[in-house]
């Protein structure tokens, strides 16, 4: 009962704002009961909290949302109400995500760029209109000068997360600050590349990202969209490094999609640590197999025995060298920052043989070659094709071919992104290795992955 009162007092406060004879509207609007002027002049708090008293906590929570997005830094503190009731549900980009962009912003310690505060900010937010906080100013414009330019006593963080209030801001206003953070008037192009490259890193896990929107003069000027690409939900089961009979997986908690291999477990690993939002690591997978091998501390020789587990999976020679190549190529490159290459990855499971099915598998694809997750989004496919994936023994199967590239157009429909390499290209050493190197150049470029 609190919490709704408190989100009843919210909101009053915020509409209170509203002239007495527009308040009647305005409660239609949000879908309350109408009534009439007299009664609104009469007490503009009493209109609305008759109008607000028996309504649900969901019905509130969502009505706060709507006059958040409505009012803007007016109803700063109905967002800080919202966000401590419901800490996961007001905002598209998260506090941890404005968090981690605001930490980096901070470290650079140039967030104005080339403008003069003042100028910069007047370009977000309309400071002279804003009350002032300190008696002696008459808006915020003031409070500012005094504070960061004359006096010097407030510091940046101060600024920007206590002051402007950027942490609990709507998703307008930050997005605004953003964009005007990588204006080219403000930022040189290539400081600009730097500053999209790292936001947009974090951006991501919200499904947001920078795009380039228009030029001045030749130079470019960024927005951020919402992102199109990747797939939608987290990683739940990662059942990989299949040999030998293939497992029996059983769902044991169909709510929570908790799944139970029951048969030939020994035959498949399953990764069962979290998956950070960045993606999965080498590291990572090394540190989750010592902890299955009850190994304190993971070492040079554990991390052996993971990559010849691995290996062992794989089927062909041309995986094999793109294996190899892989890890030849950019362990030592990329380090703490190289994405684990996962072979065998089970993408459906269906749960009869072929036999079973009198010939007519449900699934045309159980498994994928290998997988890389850059992150809970950007998932990457590989898939290595020998004869058999489009033809039956040395004869062409046209039919065979239509099922593997429908499996690749639905993987791609849901986000997926799949590549595929003819087995005769990575079938010699070095002419393959070389294939194998340039594409991840350019992978990793495309995403924007770089050594620790």
């Amino acid at each position: 009962m609190k919490s709704i009162n408190e989100l009843i007092d919210g909101i009053v406060q915020v509409l209170l704002e509203e002239k007495a004879y527009d308040i009647p509207t305005v409660c239609t609007k949000y879908g309350l009961e109408s009534g009439d002027e007299t009664e609104a002049f009469s007490s503009k708090r009493v209109y609305v909290q008759k109008r607000l008293k028996g309504k649900d906590q969901l019905f509130l929570m969502d009505l706060a949302s709507r006059i958040i997005n409505d009012y803007g830094s007016r109803a700063n503190s109905l967002s800080k109400l919202v966000i401590r009731l419901n800490p996961t549900g007001l905002y598209t980009i998260s506090e941890l995500t404005r968090r981690n962009i605001m930490d980096e912003l901070h470290v650079r310690n140039n967030i104005a760029g080339k403008y003069d505060l003042i100028e910069f900010l007047n370009r977000i937010w309309d400071l002279d209109s804003m009350p002032s906080k300190d008696s002696r100013f008459e808006n915020a414009t003031g409070d500012i000068w005094q504070h960061m330019i004359n006096n010097d006593d407030f510091d940046e963080v101060y600024l920007y997360e206590k002051y402007l209030e950027l942490m609990t801001a709507t998703d307008e206003v930050f997005i605004k600050f953003l964009e005007q953070v990588v204006h080219p008037l403000v930022r040189h192009q290539d400081e600009q590349d730097e500053y999209i490259q790292f936001i947009n890193k974090h951006l991501a896990n919200d499904g947001y990202k920078f795009s380039l929107a228009d030029n001045i003069s030749g130079f470019p000027v960024y927005r951020i969209d919402e992102a199109l690409d990747g797939v939608k939900g987290s990683v739940k089961n990662l059942i990989f490094a299949a040999v030998g009979q293939k497992p029996e997986i059983v769902i044991s908690d169909s709510i929570n999609n908790d799944i139970r291999i029951v048969k030939y477990e020994e035959n498949c690993l399953v990764y069962d640590h979290t998956i950070p939002n960045r993606g999965l690591y080498w590291n990572d997978l090394v540190t989750w197999w010592a902890d299955m091998k009850g190994v304190s501390d993971s070492n040079i020789e554990t991390e052996k025995q993971l990559y010849m587990r691995l290996f062992q999976t794989l089927a062909s020679p041309p995986e094999k060298l793109l294996f190899k190549s892989y890890f030849r190529c950019f362990k030592d490159l990329l380090d703490k920052n190289l994405p684990a290459l996962i072979p065998q990855v089970y993408l459906h499971y269906d749960p009869y043989t072929i036999r079973q099915r009198a010939e007519k598998p449900h699934l045309p694809r159980q498994r994928m070659d290998f997988l890389l997750l850059f992150s809970n989004k950007q998932r990457i496919v590989l898939e290595v094709d020998g004869k058999q994936h489009y033809s039956d023994d040395d004869m062409s199967s046209p039919k065979k071919y239509a099922e593997m590239v429908q499996a690749d157009r639905g993987l791609k429909l849901n986000g997926y992104e799949v590549y595929r390499f003819g087995g005769y290209e990575l079938m010699d050493e070095e002419a393959g290795g070389k294939v194998v190197k340039e594409f991840f150049e350019g992978l990793f470029k495309k995403h924007g992955i770089k050594p620790s």
